[in-house]
């Protein structure tokens, strides 16, 4: 593996300081620096037998006000009842973890661990439109200049201010607080991770292009008819998604790699907290074996500080291998683009080992 990453002859790690303010000026925008106000109504009980009535679900409804007007949207919480502190993964879903196929509820009850988790899309829409729900908000002339965030970056500052809130409940261990996400929402993840120091445990899932796979030397299959049949590039990503990053980003679709950062830098700039990358095996949009390059890249970040970045192993991971000894950890399950209940406990097992 350290033969195959020499060879993509990436940019060295600068400091965390330089990678932060590069990844924000190249790819994701500055978030927005805004006086904002928020306020929380009282818990709505939804079920409160779970796991022998230990553990209940309940949600809240956040209000976000600025000068430029008030957004709210629901909050949902699963807690442990018993007046215990416990680590607290903040999660941006696809849907409501009580609808979701991405959020096994019954058996997450039974971990020693509790979720505050919203619908990313009810912070704001995922597409072009700027002018609904917290984009005017924080961004009242919308993309305006070519580091501005883009939606990324909102959904980043959304998961700031559930850390907020959780950080409000006597459930939650201070200490050990995690956040989450599969996908676009793994991209959004990492971001949130690299700029809030609140945060312990930062989990991506099948982040890949822009996220937790590297492009310089993108070793997908080779591209033919079936556009899903090689490792995502940087020119389809700006083309489909442009409004999820700064209009920086754009510039490097041509040649679908920069000469001064490639995406190491995001999961480095997490150092020296902990930071575990999810892979599926026949994931190849994705394309795993660029994400454990880039795992592999990034654990320089932890060595040089004197910490255990990736554990040794210098062979590709197979489906249903795991590294998590490590501040960086890398695993992989044999599925497609999924995030399934085996990534929960790969993460909930990384937690415990480092908690």
């Amino acid at each position: 593996m350290k033969t195959l990453l020499k060879e993509r002859n990436l940019p060295a790690l600068l400091s965390r300081e330089e990678m932060v303010d590069i990844m924000q000026r190249e790819v994701y925008g500055y978030l927005p620096d805004v006086d904002f106000k928020m306020t929380v109504s009282e818990p709505v009980t939804v079920y409160d037998k779970y796991a022998i009535y230990t553990v209940a679900h309940s949600y809240v409804t956040m209000t976000i006000t600025t000068e430029y007007g008030s957004h709210s949207f629901r909050v949902d919480r699963l807690l442990h009842t018993d007046g215990k502190k416990r680590p607290t993964i903040i999660l941006n879903n696809f849907h409501p973890i009580y609808a979701s196929r991405y959020f096994p509820i019954e058996e997450l009850t039974e971990k020693d661990v509790d979720f505050v988790t919203c619908v990313y899309e009810d912070a704001c829409s995922d597409n072009r439109d700027f002018t609904n729900g917290l984009a005017p908000l924080l961004l009242p002339n919308g993309q305006d200049t070519d580091t501005t965030c883009g939606k990324i970056g909102i959904w980043a500052w959304t998961n700031m201010r559930l850390v907020d809130y959780a950080l409000t409940l006597p459930s939650t261990d201070p200490d050990n607080i995690g956040v989450m996400g599969h996908s676009r929402l793994g991209k959004t993840a990492l971001v949130t991770g690299m700029l809030d120091t609140r945060i312990k445990f930062v989990f991506s899932n099948a982040a890949g292009c822009s996220g937790d796979s590297l492009c310089i030397g993108n070793s997908g299959h080779e591209r033919g008819s079936d556009k899903f049949a090689t490792g995502e590039l940087i020119s389809d990503i700006t083309t489909t998604f442009p409004f999820w990053f700064c209009k920086n980003y754009s510039k490097y679709a041509e040649r679908n790699v920069s000469d001064i950062f490639d995406q190491h830098y995001l999961l480095g700039s997490i150092a020296p907290r902990y930071v575990l990358i999810g892979s599926c095996s026949e994931d190849h949009w994705a394309d795993p074996l660029s994400q454990q390059l880039c795992v592999l890249a990034a654990s320089e970040a932890w060595d040089r500080e004197g910490l255990c970045g990736l554990q040794e192993y210098d062979k590709i991971v197979e489906p249903g291998e795991a590294l998590l000894d490590g501040h960086v950890g890398f695993f992989k399950i044999k599925n497609v683009h999924y995030l399934s209940r085996h990534c929960y406990k790969r993460f909930i097992e990384f937690i415990e080992k480092h908690k």
